[in-house]
């Protein structure tokens, strides 16, 4: 594969347009100046910036207690599930979810009391949920169009992906939120960028100002163990920096899912590099199992070792059920992103608390 095949977008009309909106974020008092898009929920086209910012308890009225942590039954040092789906078509398979089945996916979550997070926050311990709620990552791999598409009128395609993701928003219970892993010069065509050449800068704009994240998944899904280590640092460090620059804004590419679940034999690798100068570095990276994630919170946690399950077949139905067969494995939250709080008596299978997390501890 040629390098100079990956493209570059940076024009002169985007420069003008970033420089317009900060000029503008500065004229309504600043506060949005600087802020990368991942840290704004949604834009005025999102079907439910009410109903997300009004569920999602950010800022608590009173500082979180035992007796409260108690009562909620709160247990962030619980098991997360992170879910990998790939393609959305017509006909079901292994790696392919269609779209009915992934709309009853998402109702089946909703209505037992997930709610979605981005990879990034889970990385970070930033898990801002309702109280009693659990988390869940709706994770995308080689960015297909069947995950996003765009309309012959300019409509969103209610059986993408996307689509389903924002009527789950619509009706309530919902965040816009999922990670996009996204490929960039690959066979077939169609899983660059959600194919539609002409709307795939329109396209990650729209999943970022809507509240998801777009992460790397390689240039072209590079065999990350079987590379040679130049070809590795080239494809981690591009891919990065081509995706931050479609997207604008500031905006960091922070995840990468890992192709294959095939790490390289140093994983420091994909934490920072330098391509010919040009540094990179992400925060977190995703692979391939049959098991949830530990808690960001627990010791045993490694944020560029994140499992996955597959969203498909049973395997979703099947972890939803070990956590009702085990309920102490499970995440709830406390609906106070500023603490942590936990039963004293945790399950063996969780690990133990982080000595150095940050933030306030609550135990009862």
């Amino acid at each position: 594969m040629r390098r100079d095949k990956v493209f570059r977008f940076v024009t002169v009309a985007f420069a003008v347009g970033a420089f317009i909106g900060l000029v503008c974020g500065l004229a309504f008092g600043g506060a949005g100046s600087g802020t990368p898009k991942a840290d704004a929920l949604t834009t005025d086209t999102s079907p439910d910036a009410s109903t997300v910012s009004s569920e999602v308890a950010s800022e608590p009225a009173e500082p979180m207690t035992a007796d409260r942590a108690r009562a909620i039954g709160a247990n962030e040092l619980g098991q997360v599930l992170v879910v990998m789906y790939h393609l959305i078509d017509t006909e079901e398979g292994e790696w392919t979810r269609t779209p009915e089945n992934f709309r009853s996916d998402i109702a089946l979550l909703k209505a037992e009391g997930y709610y979605p997070i981005n990879i990034r926050d889970l990385a970070s311990g930033n898990i801002d949920l309702p109280a009693g709620k659990s988390p869940v990552v709706i994770t995308f791999d080689d960015s297909s169009p069947g995950q996003y598409r765009i309309l012959d009128d300019g409509t969103l395609d209610p059986d993408s992906a996307v689509g389903i993701l924002q009527a789950a928003v619509q009706g309530g219970g919902w965040a816009p939120r999922a990670t996009f892993f996204c490929l960039l010069d690959v066979t077939p065509k169609e899983r660059e960028l959600f194919g539609q050449p002409d709307l795939q800068r329109e396209k990650l704009n729209n999943l970022v100002d809507w509240g998801y994240e777009v992460g790397s998944h390689t240039i072209s899904h590079l065999d990350l163990a079987k590379a040679a280590t130049e070809d590795v640092v080239w494809q981690l460090a591009e891919s990065q920096m081509t995706l931050q620059e479609l997207i604008g804004g500031g905006y960091k590419v922070s995840s990468i899912s890992v192709p294959f679940g095939n790490y390289p034999d140093d994983d420091s690798i994909l934490a920072s590099g330098e391509y010919k100068g040009s540094p990179y570095g992400y925060s977190a990276a995703v692979s391939i199992a049959t098991r949830a994630s530990a808690s960001p919170f627990s010791t045993k946690f490694n944020a560029l070792h994140i499992p996955r399950i597959r969203g498909s077949a049973n395997y979703l139905t099947d972890a939803i059920q070990n956590f009702k067969d085990h309920p102490e494995l499970r995440y709830i939250s406390d609906g106070d992103p500023t603490t942590v709080s936990a039963p004293a008596d945790l399950a063996d299978d969780l690990g133990e608390l982080n000595s150095d997390l940050g933030r306030p501890v609550v135990q009862y």
